[in-house]
């Protein structure tokens, strides 16, 4: 095998272990490990309702915060990611990959809610000196199990919203 085959499946190996530290950071709720995934900077799919959205640049410390409080909402979550395409271009690479993330949430009575959510991430990286960053990432949500309002009723339960301030 010659050296560009082996850098090649090297390489490949790198990023695959990559998206594994993606999902079993983000089931730890190991912020600085989720962070260490991502390029400082991270281009990423805002979405404001199901109909519209827009990328937006979010630094890897924003963008490792915000995700890490949202599966925190949850009693506990688990990614499973597998299918994974990856294309190498030298020190950048595009890939594609199913995930499928289970969770659970109790409500206050202790009652268990479970919601399944499937779809496919597509990524862009980048090699850097410290090894294989995502600077991309979007999911594309193919379905759900359950109810997806459960989300949003986890993270009212987390996150109580705060009275306005009555100034006295």
């Amino acid at each position: 095998m010659d050296e560009s085959m082996v850098q090649r499946v090297v390489d490949e190996l790198d990023i695959l272990r990559l998206l594994a530290a993606v999902a079993q950071s983000a089931d730890d709720r190991d912020e600085d490990a989720y962070r260490n995934c991502f390029a400082d900077e991270v281009l990423s799919y805002d979405r404001a309702t199901p109909e519209e959205g827009e990328w937006r640049v979010v630094s890897s410390r924003d963008y490792a915060r915000r995700s890490i409080i949202s599966v925190s909402d949850m009693d506990w979550t688990r990614h499973r990611i597998g299918n994974t395409i990856v294309i190498l271009d030298g020190d950048r690479a595009t890939a594609r990959a199913d995930v499928v993330v289970e969770m659970q949430s109790s409500d206050e009575a202790g009652n268990a809610e479970r919601l399944t959510i499937g779809g496919r991430y597509e990524l862009e990286l980048s090699r850097f000196p410290v090894g294989w960053r995502i600077t991309r990432r979007h999911l594309l949500r193919r379905y759900a199990i359950g109810d997806v309002e459960m989300i949003e009723r986890a993270r009212q339960r987390r996150r109580p919203c705060k009275a306005p301030d009555s100034g006295g």
